[in-house]
């Protein structure tokens, strides 16, 4: 399973990128508003700065607007022509959405479609060609659902169907949630920093090594390393 860093802030970014196996990131449009108000800067511009930061190689989900598949077409192939390297374009699940990842996909261009909350809106997803259905785990629960076993019940169909379509777990806001998304068959999810440190950090990690260093000083020394030592 996958971890994607969902954000637009360019200091995040650059944090998560130097400490973090992150393997791809993302932005959605309320993301990059809350990121981007009072920068200065555009959508795109800070897409370019990003992508400095991860590389050409590494995969980045931007969100194609618009309220037809033409226009929403037309905001993936800017997106595409302005944003170099792995970019895929991230289309929302309906109607529309599911003719414009049909003729993106007709391009080879890779799409994700975005804010699916149910079965049948993934299954119309994969049958028009989206690489990746992106379900919003805690926004479905918060509707009186069960998102995890979406994700669940998704990933048996498209096992069972044969169908090569990710799934990715999003919208996730307990550390646990992760865990179950895992277990659910997700492929990939989405967080935020937060999420990481919390995944990253326990309490008794921390004092297991405070009693190493302790231990270790009490014999070689305040300070010392290995790389300090002469043989």
């Amino acid at each position: 399973m996958e971890y994607c860093l969902d954000t637009g802030d360019l200091e995040m970014v650059k944090k998560v990128a130097d400490l973090y196996p992150i393997r791809c990131f993302s932005m959605n449009p309320s993301i990059a508003v809350n990121c981007l108000r009072g920068t200065g800067r555009t959508f795109l511009q800070n897409a370019k700065m990003i992508r400095e930061v991860i590389g050409e190689d590494t995969p980045f989900y931007l969100e194609a607007m618009g309220d037809t598949a033409e226009e929403m077409i037309e905001d993936a192939h800017k997106i595409r022509q302005e944003i170099k390297g792995n970019t895929m374009i991230k289309i929302p699940a309906c109607p529309q959405g599911f003719k414009a990842i049909r003729l993106l996909k007709e391009e080879d261009i890779l799409c994700s479609c975005t804010a699916i909350y149910d079965f049948n809106q993934a299954m119309l997803a994969a049958e028009a060609g989206a690489y990746c259905v992106a379900v919003y785990v805690s926004r479905v629960d918060n509707s009186g659902g069960d998102g995890i076993e979406v994700v669940r019940k998704i990933k048996e169909a498209f096992v069972m169907e044969g169908i090569a379509c990710k799934v990715s777990a999003a919208s996730l806001k307990q550390v646990n949630y992760l865990e179950k998304a895992a277990l659910a068959g997700a492929d990939n999810v989405t967080v935020t920093l937060d999420l990481l440190e919390k995944m990253a950090i326990h309490p008794l990690t921390q004092k297991t090594l405070d009693t190493f260093k302790a231990d270790w000083e009490s014999l070689f020394g305040e300070g010392m390393r290995v790389a300090n030592m002469t043989e």
